[in-house]
């Protein structure tokens, strides 16, 4: 009987490390900061191994908003030589490339980044046009060019994974050019995009990560992020940005 209490007590002791050693390795948005004995106040136990907080990301999209027909005619309706009498069926996106990007991420917490890419996304279509018997119909190419300054919040994350949430609005330049008319017109947009649940997965400088969303980025993205930015044993890095919670971060 004694024995068998003691391999209760045993197993019990054993649930409750693990259970801190794993609260230790996982931090939430809801995660209380507690004082460590220095009198700081940390979110976890410290670690070794320091890293930088900035990383560049580059990712693919694929079917952004703006491959979307009915989205891409509202910003660049067809009039052939300007001339509003003549009414033409819409046009249709038959193609797109998807988007790329590349930005810049800086981890403000552990559970709060924000993220800085430039996107980009180009498209080809066929713009429907009869004069009189004469079908004149033609191609169409669209480019858009966005900076996406967007927020990320990491609901759950530990040494190797994360689940989160991002969303974020910006500004470019769209371009449509018409070969019917040989007609090209440029104008100024507003971005924005919606990634309601994400997974980034890696350890150390490396990471990829897969989202889905709504928007200028795309319904699913890809893509990587590399740390960048030399970490000193003064716990700065070359950018000359303190890191003091980063020191105390996951095992």
């Amino acid at each position: 009987m004694r024995f068998k209490s003691m391999l209760l007590t045993l197993a019990a002791v054993g649930a409750a490390a693990v259970g801190e050693a794993y609260a230790q390795r996982v931090v939430t948005p809801f995660t209380p900061r507690i004082v460590d004995s220095t009198g700081k106040k940390v979110y976890v136990q410290p670690q070794k191994i320091r890293r930088s907080r900035l990383a560049v990301t580059f990712g693919y999209g694929y079917s952004p908003i703006t491959a979307n027909s009915s989205y891409a005619n509202k910003r660049f309706p067809f009039v052939e030589n300007n001339s509003p009498t003549v009414v033409d069926p819409p046009s249709k996106v038959t193609g797109c490339f998807g988007t790329v990007s590349l930005g810049i991420n800086y981890e403000i917490t552990p559970w709060l980044e924000l993220n800085v890419p430039f996107v980009y996304s180009h498209n080809k279509g066929w713009q429907p046009c009869v004069r009189g018997s004469e079908d004149i119909s033609g191609g169409q190419k669209d480019d858009w060019f966005t900076l996406l300054p967007n927020l990320r919040i990491n609901w759950v994350r530990n040494n190797w994974l994360s689940v989160y949430t991002r969303a974020g609005i910006g500004f470019g330049v769209g371009n449509r050019w018409v070969s019917i008319d040989q007609d090209q017109t440029v104008k100024a947009i507003f971005g924005w995009h919606v990634s309601p649940v994400g997974v980034e997965m890696g350890k150390g400088n490396f990471c990829f990560f897969v989202e889905g969303g709504y928007g200028f980025t795309g319904a699913v993205t890809a893509g990587i992020k590399l740390k960048v930015g030399k970490m000193q044993k003064n716990g700065r890095v070359s950018t000359g940005r303190k890191v003091d919670w980063y020191e105390k971060y996951l095992r």
